[in-house]
């Protein structure tokens, strides 16, 4: 675990996050959903281990999305008990768009996305941003 690394890991969520934002600014369309999803499950990911790689820096051990969103949230990374479900929901809704596909779930997920997940994350990836590694 370096700085270099998580400077890399910072750019590639930044990278992540804003297609993320540019696909949720379409019209929904099939392809347009099926792209908010693939650019949303990324960008979920990215974010993720780039919190475990800062939290990790701090010396504390989380292993798991669910166990790093936890420390996130008790280390004032995730801000409000609120936010912290809506991560918590974003983690399942992650899980069961990688492993089937459902249209109707996914049409469920891709209004989530739209309204609640991808301000969260464009906000989070402005918080780590802001990160100093020391």
């Amino acid at each position: 675990m370096s700085k270099e690394r998580f400077t890399e890991r910072k750019n590639e969520m930044q990278n992540a996050n804003a297609r993320l934002q540019e696909a949720v600014a379409q019209p929904e369309t099939p392809i347009i959903r099926d792209a908010v999803i693939q650019r949303f499950e990324f960008t979920f990911e990215l974010t993720w281990k780039c919190l475990q790689l800062y939290l990790q820096h701090l010396g504390l051990e989380c292993g798991s999305p669910r166990a790093t969103l936890k420390k996130a949230f008790a280390e004032g990374l995730i801000e409000t008990p609120e936010e912290s479900d809506i991560w918590l929901q974003m983690l399942e809704d992650r899980n069961l768009t990688s492993h089937a596909y459902d249209e109707s779930l996914a049409k469920r997920i891709c209004q989530r996305i739209r309204d609640a997940y991808a301000p969260l994350l464009n906000r989070m990836a402005e918080r780590i941003q802001t990160l100093a590694w020391d």
